[in-house]
């Protein structure tokens, strides 16, 4: 992992701590104390000196899509190409905009943007990619790919021993 020298290293209670809080979030302090081995009052400082070094970075909920009424999520290739001043900003306050747009990605290779896109149906991916998604600043190529299946969900990170 790499490390800052402002940042202080990580002990081995912080690292117990990791690993429980990104598989149960909303886990209370002293069911997590007891799960590594701490003392409440200790444990809890340890978990706020991990928010404040910007380790813990927040908490949230893992919703399922498909309750939602999301049936279609798609991986977008963008290329991009060069426009007037100022179209990268543009670009991407616009992204950031679209609610269909759950993470994107800058790229090094033969993509310039990867775009994880959720859409209610096939109507509506294309809604949003024809004419939202192909009409942006600096926008030349986009290609879809659709997810079929999920065969591994997103997971948290490993946590160095």
């Amino acid at each position: 992992m790499p490390e800052d020298s402002d940042k202080r290293p990580l002990t081995p209670s912080d690292r117990r701590i990791l690993r429980v809080v990104q598989e149960e979030g909303r886990i209370t302090n002293a069911a997590l104390a007891e799960k590594v081995g701490l003392a409440a009052s200790p444990c809890l400082r340890r978990l706020k000196a991990l928010e404040e070094d910007g380790i813990v970075a927040g908490y949230r909920a893992v919703l399922d899509r498909k309750a939602l009424g999301y049936a279609i999520e798609a991986f977008v290739l963008v290329k991009l190409e060069q426009s007037e001043p100022g179209w990268r900003t543009r670009l991407i306050e616009r992204l950031n905009a679209f609610e269909e747009v759950l993470a994107c990605y800058a790229m090094a290779g033969e993509i310039d943007l990867l775009i994880h896109v959720v859409a209610q149906d096939m109507d509506a991916f294309g809604e949003f990619s024809m004419n939202r998604l192909l009409t942006l600043p600096g926008v030349a190529d986009v290609r879809s790919s659709f997810v079929l299946s999920t065969i591994t969900p997103p997971r948290g990170l490993p946590i160095p021993d």
